[in-house]
């Protein structure tokens, strides 16, 4: 059960910049919600997500309890687990995803916060 509704979640969102509108020319009267994913994956690398009505909340949600890393986990998701060329950004996703299962498997945020979990998110590695 998400925390906002449908047009609620579309309204945080569009506040936090995170879209761009597109529209093809046969679907002039139908305009796509697209999350932009620039130079996310690679540099130079003009890319974007649809978003559809139905994924709105579950978006919203992410990007709520955890900003920029839970949209880079949630497009991820999206794309078979994406990879990026970037160490922090697969960083911040697996931050996300480890959070998520924690959630998930512990539902009661109070207990959550008591609870003595402790996880690895990627390895620094000198170039």
């Amino acid at each position: 059960m998400s925390m906002f509704s449908v047009e609620d979640s579309r309204k945080l969102l569009e506040q936090a910049n995170l879209f761009y509108y597109n529209s093809d020319e046969e679907e002039a009267d139908e305009c796509r919600q697209m999350l932009n994913m620039n130079d996310v994956w690679a540099w130079g690398c003009a890319d974007g997500q649809e978003v559809s009505d139905d994924q709105l909340q579950e978006v919203a949600d992410l990007f709520w309890r955890y900003g920029w890393c839970g949209v880079l986990y949630w497009v991820s998701q999206q794309n078979n687990n994406c990879r990026s060329e970037f160490f922090d950004n697969n960083r911040f996703i697996d931050f996300v995803e480890q959070e998520e299962k924690i959630r998930k498997e512990i539902p009661d945020s109070s207990t959550r916060a008591y609870r003595d979990i402790v996880y690895e998110i990627g390895k620094h590695h000198d170039l």
